[in-house]
């Protein structure tokens, strides 16, 4: 199993950041890649809560919460993805940091397909790649949680829904 963790100082206080995390359909909201939530469960929040998150490059994942610290952390499970991955799962960490802003941290598990290749790919590829994106996604919530902000495509503005 491999791990990539990646952590930011968003500028806004945890009380404000968490409620963009706990509830599934708020991410298209901050998530510079997502252009569309479908929710998949009766509710949005708490264990079990599922979505479909629908990117603008027409690809899409499902992701359901497995694991939950009520304001400090949440876990989803990714499946109905086209990366080459046999699992895939998310956690993402909230704590204090002082000041107004909040430490936040996402850490990426995942299983390559395709044995010594697709370890190969992740060390020349993947690893990198999804770094670069965990960023960019720390930076789309880092944003919305400070301004408001709804984040579009490539961190264009978004309209209202």
């Amino acid at each position: 199993m491999e791990t990539l963790i990646v952590t930011r100082i968003v500028h806004a206080e945890p009380n404000v950041v968490w409620p963009l995390l706990a509830d599934v359909t708020l991410v298209a909201d901050w998530h510079p890649s997502v252009q569309t939530v479908d929710l998949l469960s009766p509710s949005p929040t708490g264990l079990g809560a599922a979505r479909r998150c629908n990117f603008y490059d027409g690809t899409s994942v499902r992701e359901v919460v497995t694991e939950l610290s009520e304001g400090k952390s949440v876990t989803v499970e990714l499946s109905e993805f086209s990366l080459p991955m046999k699992h895939f799962e998310a956690q993402v960490s909230l704590s204090p940091a002082g000041g107004g802003t909040t430490q936040v941290t996402f850490e990426m598990r995942y299983e390559v397909k395709f044995g010594i290749l697709g370890k190969a790919m992740n060390f020349l590829m993947v690893r990198g790649q999804m770094s670069k994106l965990l960023n960019t996604v720390l930076a789309g919530l880092d944003h919305h949680a400070a301004t408001g902000d709804r984040i579009g495509q490539d961190f264009a503005p978004r309209k209202a829904a």
